[in-house]
């Protein structure tokens, strides 16, 4: 009878000490404690846009920024990368041909 009470001693003891550690792992890897990144600094950057047009409106989505391009030719949505401040990708809205009535 001596060795079943020691036997769930010790099994109680591993048992509270397997949840300390998992909870301990929980809380540090769940973010809160981490640091924020820090942007680096890329200097001026450059975005080309065709003569006579102007940024109509700019949005964040997740990590990147977006702006609207409207005024000469047809709109655009240019996607920059903050971080890095790079020209990630465009988009050009082309008015489709209306269609011939028969």
């Amino acid at each position: 009878m001596k060795a079943i009470k020691t036997l769930v001693a010790v099994m109680g003891i591993l048992l509270l000490g397997g949840l300390g550690l998992l909870g301990y792992g929980l809380t540090t890897k769940t973010g809160r404690n981490a640091k924020p990144t820090a942007l680096a600094d890329f200097g001026a950057v450059s975005i080309p846009l065709p003569a006579g047009a102007r940024v109509e409106q700019m949005a964040v989505a997740g990590e990147r920024v977006i702006l609207r391009i409207a005024g000469s030719g047809p709109e655009r949505l240019i996607v920059l990368d903050p971080t890095g401040g790079t020209v990630t990708g465009s988009f050009v809205m082309t008015p489709e041909a209306p269609a011939v009535a028969r």
